[in-house]
């Protein structure tokens, strides 16, 4: 499979994304989502909890986004995976 060149990826936005982000469970973790978003230009919308594991040991949260480019969709991705606590972004 080959990669899309950028002029490829581009033409592929805007497009709307689903980010599920699945961290432990932290007081105030949901917090520190929203503020990468707003980071990111984003301030109209936020994340939503979607499920907690059968321990409690884990959240997940899902938002979907209408995103205007590939770089600002794998800015969000990078930025999202450095806060404490993330364990995957999907």
């Amino acid at each position: 499979m080959r990669h899309l060149t950028k002029e490829e990826r581009e033409a592929l936005f805007p497009t709307t994304c689903h980010f599920k982000v699945i961290t432990i469970s932290l007081e105030g973790i949901h917090l520190q989502l929203n503020r990468t978003l707003e980071a990111n230009g984003i301030s109209d919308q936020r994340f939503q909890p979607s499920a907690q594991s059968k321990g409690g040991k884990y959240m997940s949260y899902e938002i979907a986004l209408e995103l205007e480019t590939h770089e600002l969709m794998m800015r969000l991705d990078q930025d999202l995976r450095a806060i404490d606590g993330v364990k995957m972004v999907l």
